[in-house]
């Protein structure tokens, strides 16, 4: 196996040093959607499959295993369409799923798209139910969304999807000819199920759903066979006792990842029978499972997913952890992952990570003791001199263990770099890594140091962590960060009086609310997709019986509680805009399903009003996360000019 390591080492520094003598680093290297996502290698191994982000949108190519020539297959809409994953139903064809931003009433949800197409670009097809009857705005959102349930490992034409049935009022499953769009429904949804899990023979045994009279109660159902009635083997009220996130039905088994027992997010099985926990598959005691390994069919799990600062594979045979033990000894510095594979695990793609190096998939076939480099997601970044990201540990001043990362300019000088905080989005759920990130890498090759903390209410850490964050915003999570910032202080790396609060999403609504705490200790804030009113938000979203009325109120607080309104506004930038002095740039994009971009635009109407020195960008396309090059672009130059003019 030595053999191999030195083929792939040898191929990568020539890569590396090809590189290295590019043009200097500007905001573009940086802004640009990541060239490479979501690859996946054919069945049969002979091809891989991708997302390409290209200045003309996303669009789905094709290349010959082991070969960097692509051919793009699916083109789709500039500025409209997101690319979610793609999977293959056979060798010849495959599943592409797609999503964009659609406006109703007054908020933006996401639609999500099923395509089947050849291998060659021909016959495509929208894998879409047809409805029978005129259906109202509200209905056509649901409609419009599809989910794969089963792949169907032994049909090579048919694949098993859950779409929106007008006669059931609820998602039923189908059959599906991916080559003709014929749906066949396997049976009725008269429960108000919302996920329908398939066991290892394609078989759907199991439903996750919500009660019709009490939205905000959890149900679980299942039968025993296919010709068996459905029965209700457990309800639970949202927010209370453990959490139970199905994954897969193994015989009388669910597969599922939960906190029981441990209070951090393990892969237990689940007794259908007898509706008991009944074994720990895999659990660490530290970190969260985040996620599972799945074989190419995914109708098995083969693995668990958790993250240290890096990701973290574990599998449940032997045979799979030699191949990962011959994977990270091929690629000696970088942090490795079987990203994807051939049905008889013999060619593969692997994801490398470095803090200091853009991801990058390499070509690994283990029959033939050959490897190569593919692509980097990237490549004007390949062979650059960037940032080492440095892990920190602190405690909160109530003594907490905090973690966080603080990550300087690579290239050292004798003045202290400014500093710009940087916390995470989210809130709940979410965590920063030490894996490579471009908005970090792009502040440090500006100068500045950045700081991030998994404040409390972050994931990863366990369940007692997240809930520490419940009801915290502006408060705990906030100060968590003020205390990480205290900290960065005490080492005397960084120039205090240089500071900027940055943040996306959650992390602009914390770099929002640092306007207003601590007015005079930062020279500029920079809010992207971020919450002015939390009040607002919460009363919003209230509106929404069910699962979204009992996230606020657990995670937020119940906005029809007067003494809780009152925080909520005393904690929000549009209630203390007077108290902002220091100069703000706001980033939002239109079509936002998750932040109302008016959160955004009457803020700003309001800070200008009061003559406050604030600048604000909004895209017409823009997303959430601004996956649109052109709006990624030119945010980064945004954030480019404005750091410039107010930290040097």
């Amino acid at each position: 196996m030595k053999y191999l390591t030195l083929l792939i080492t040898y191929l990568w520094l020539s890569i590396a040093s090809a590189n290295a003598a590019s043009s200097s680093l500007g905001y573009e290297k940086f802004g640009h959607l990541p060239m490479i996502q979501y690859p996946v290698v054919s069945p049969d191994g002979k091809q891989v499959a991708a997302v390409y982000n290209s200045d003309n949108g996303p669009s789905v190519v094709l290349s010959s295993f082991g070969s960097a020539e692509l051919t793009t297959i699916v083109q789709l809409k500039k500025s409209q369409d997101r690319i979610e994953y793609i999977h293959w139903v056979n060798p010849t064809r495959l599943l592409v799923a797609a999503s964009y931003s659609k406006k109703l009433l007054n908020s933006r949800v996401r639609m999500n798209r099923i395509f089947s197409v050849n291998t060659g670009g021909t016959d495509l097809i929208e894998l879409k139910y047809r409805m029978t009857k005129e259906i109202g705005p509200w209905e056509k959102v649901r409609a419009g969304n599809v989910r794969l349930v089963s792949l169907l490992k032994s049909d090579d034409k048919h694949v098993l999807l859950q779409a929106y049935d007008f006669n059931d009022k609820a998602q039923a499953v189908f059959k599906v000819n991916v080559y003709e769009n014929d749906y066949d429904k396997l049976f009725s949804n008269k429960f108000n199920v919302h996920t329908w899990v398939a066991n290892e023979k394609d078989e759907v045994l199991f439903g996750y759903g919500t009660d019709e009279r009490e939205a905000d109660i959890n149900t679980i159902w299942i039968r025993e066979t296919v010709e068996a009635p459905w029965t209700l083997l457990r309800k639970e009220k949202a927010f209370e006792g453990v959490t139970f996130s199905p994954v897969i039905v193994k015989g009388n088994d669910l597969l599922v990842i939960s906190d029981y027992e441990t209070r951090r997010a393990a892969l237990w099985k689940y007794n259908i029978s007898t509706g008991t926990f009944s074994e720990k598959v895999f659990g660490h005691d530290k970190y969260d499972i985040e996620g599972v390994i799945y074989n190419a069919d995914r109708n098995k799990v083969i693995g668990a997913i958790y993250f240290e600062h890096f990701r973290k594979d574990h599998y449940f045979s032997d045979d799979n952890n030699k191949i990962l033990e011959i994977v990270k000894k091929s690629f000696n510095g970088y942090h490795t992952s079987i990203y994807t594979r051939s049905k008889d695990y013999k060619r593969m793609l692997v994801m490398a990570s470095k803090d200091n190096s853009p991801t990058k998939f390499f070509w690994l076939d283990i029959g033939e003791m050959k490897g190569g480099f593919w692509f980097s997601q990237y490549p004007y970044l390949e062979g650059k001199k960037l940032a080492n990201v440095m892990p920190i540990d602190f405690n909160a001043k109530d003594g907490t263990p905090l973690t966080g990362y603080l990550t300087l300019p690579a290239n050292a000088t004798a003045k202290k770099p400014a500093l710009i905080v940087w916390p995470h989005g989210g809130p709940i759920g979410v965590r920063d890594y030490q894996t490579f990130d471009p908005y970090v890498q792009f502040f440090t090759s500006k100068g500045y140091a950045v700081l991030q903390v998994n404040y409390r209410g972050s994931g990863g850490f366990g369940s007692d962590f997240e809930t520490s964050g419940y009801q915290e915003w502006g408060k705990l999570m906030q100060s968590d960060v003020y205390d990480g910032l205290e900290y960065v202080k005490s080492m005397g790396s960084i120039d205090t009086n240089k500071m900027c609060f940055a943040g996306y999403s959650y992390g602009g609504y914390a770099a929002l609310t640092a306007g207003f705490q601590r007015a005079n200790e930062f020279k500029c804030i920079i809010s992207i997709a971020g919450i002015a009113n939390l009040f607002e938000l919460a009363e919003t979203d209230y509106q929404w019986e069910g699962g979204l009325r009992a996230h606020i109120v657990n995670t937020i607080g119940d906005p029809t509680d007067e003494a809780v309104a009152n925080e909520l506004k005393a904690l929000s930038a549009s209630y203390n805009v007077d108290k902002i002095s220091a100069p703000m740039l706001l980033i939002h994009g239109r079509y936002d399903t998750q932040v109302r971009v008016t959160q955004s635009s009457d803020f700003y109407k309001l800070a200008k009003r009061k003559n406050k020195d604030i600048e604000y960008i909004e895209f017409d396309y823009g997303t959430h996360y601004l996956d649109e090059t052109d709006n990624r672009l030119a945010a980064f130059e945004a954030l480019d000019t404005f750091l410039s003019k107010h930290l040097h």
